[in-house]
């Protein structure tokens, strides 16, 4: 059987553990820059508060409400998922970690429904998060008992589909809309819903073959899976990136090089991080900057690709590649809003075509300025186009402390 557990919502419950006063109280929180609602308490979605709902079109309902409002905390919200997914990693036999909040497990228990209750106890005691389990045979039917276990407070958190009244299933899959479905979005759910398809249970009673001659396989394997038919195995070992990408648009403007060449430092030196923890190296360099298209008359993007001599993991030879573009496209009295690079042409180090035990330059010197990093502080060292508090960096007006991975941040108790 596979379990799909999901911390209920997760960026919320992340700010509540720390703050009890929130219990039971309206809390949302933004997106990068405070720009839109992103993660939401059921009381802030009973005031008929939208996911991705603009902030500034909230504010008026936010103000009425008292509803407690928080930017986005990314160190909090990945420390504390680093914790559960170790945590359920010790309960299944299998896992794969779909989400930063929810993760596919494999089990195999005498009695699913008191594993499942097992798993949202332990999950509560040790880490202090809320979670709701959905279990069955394939991985779409359990991400549909997930949403039965939030959506209806009669499961107490745990839906498992072997255990449960087929006839009470049929009922419930008769009333969830078709768009609740894994993999469906919008403009499916359109094109389903002209084909008469509304609901789960009617996608669940489709013609398979019929599906994917309309759609394609990946609709077929949907029929499948709703019907017990397992299409989609947990895939415990994660294949490894194509790209990987280090992008952010800028709390304000920015029209000034020194400015830019401490926003694309940054990125090149997150990026080449996860490049190392990953062990991978990467041949291929994007660099990409542009305006804001709905506040200028005219939108501006420039690209540039740039090619490394060999495979590298070196921080220091990827901030030369990054500054080398830099200087080709950046085009001054432009307000940037946005910038990023992207590392492609990827490949794990142990598999390159050459001698790794004398490794790449600037290797073992990235290596241990990582380390120096981790035990200190993420920007105890940077390089000397870096700043700690760059003009472009994301407007977080309402973040809270970061209780887990910062010494000065602390917790403090009274």
């Amino acid at each position: 059987m596979i379990a799909l557990v999901d911390v209920n919502n997760f960026y919320v419950s992340c700010e509540r553990l720390f703050n009890r006063s929130l219990e039971h109280a309206p809390v949302v929180v933004l997106s990068n820059n405070d720009g839109c609602i992103i993660s939401r308490s059921n009381e802030a979605k009973a005031l008929g508060i939208k996911m991705g709902m603009p902030f500034f079109q909230a504010q008026d309902l936010i103000k009425k409400n008292n509803v407690h409002v928080y930017s986005s905390n990314y160190p909090l919200y990945a420390d504390m998922s680093n914790r559960v997914m170790q945590l359920l990693a010790h309960l299944s036999q299998d896992q794969e970690i779909y989400s930063i909040d929810e993760s596919f497990l494999k089990i195999n228990q005498k009695n699913y429904l008191l594993h499942g209750q097992h798993i949202r106890a332990t999950i509560l005691k040790n880490v202090g998060l809320p979670v709701c389990v959905g279990i069955a045979k394939t991985k779409t039917l359990a991400k549909l008992a997930n949403y039965m276990a939030k959506k209806y407070p009669i499961f107490n958190g745990v839906v498992c589909f072997s255990e449960t009244n087929p006839k009470i299933l049929t009922k419930l899959m008769c009333e969830i809309s078709v768009g609740e479905l894994w993999g469906v979005g919008a403009r499916l759910k359109k094109r389903l819903n002209e084909l008469g398809i509304l609901t789960a249970h009617d996608l669940k009673t489709a013609n398979a073959k019929w599906m994917k001659q309309i759609f394609s396989v990946n609709m077929e394997r949907m029929v499948y899976e709703l019907n017990g038919i397992q299409c989609y195995p947990i895939e415990s070992i994660k294949p490894d990136q194509k790209q990987i990408v280090c992008s952010r648009s800028f709390g304000q403007k920015i029209n000034r090089y020194k400015d830019m060449a401490d926003a694309v430092a940054t990125f090149v030196q997150r990026a080449s991080i996860k490049l190392r923890k990953q062990q991978l190296t990467a041949k291929q360099m994007t660099l990409f900057m542009r305006n804001n298209p709905f506040g200028s008359k005219h939108r501006m993007q420039h690209v540039i690709r740039l090619q490394h001599y060999d495979y590298t993991d070196s921080h220091q030879q990827l901030l030369r590649l990054a500054m080398h573009g830099l200087e080709k496209i950046y085009h001054q009295g432009i307000d940037y809003h946005k910038a990023g690079i992207i590392l492609g042409d990827l490949r794990r180090a142990a598999n390159l075509n050459q001698d790794y035990s004398a490794k790449p330059e600037g290797h073992h010197l990235s290596n241990t300025i990582d380390a120096i990093r981790d035990k200190y502080h993420a920007n105890i060292i940077m390089s000397g186009w870096q700043s700690k508090d760059g003009k472009w960096r994301m407007r977080q007006l309402n973040k809270s402390l970061k209780f887990t991975t910062s010494w000065l941040e602390l917790l403090e108790a009274s």
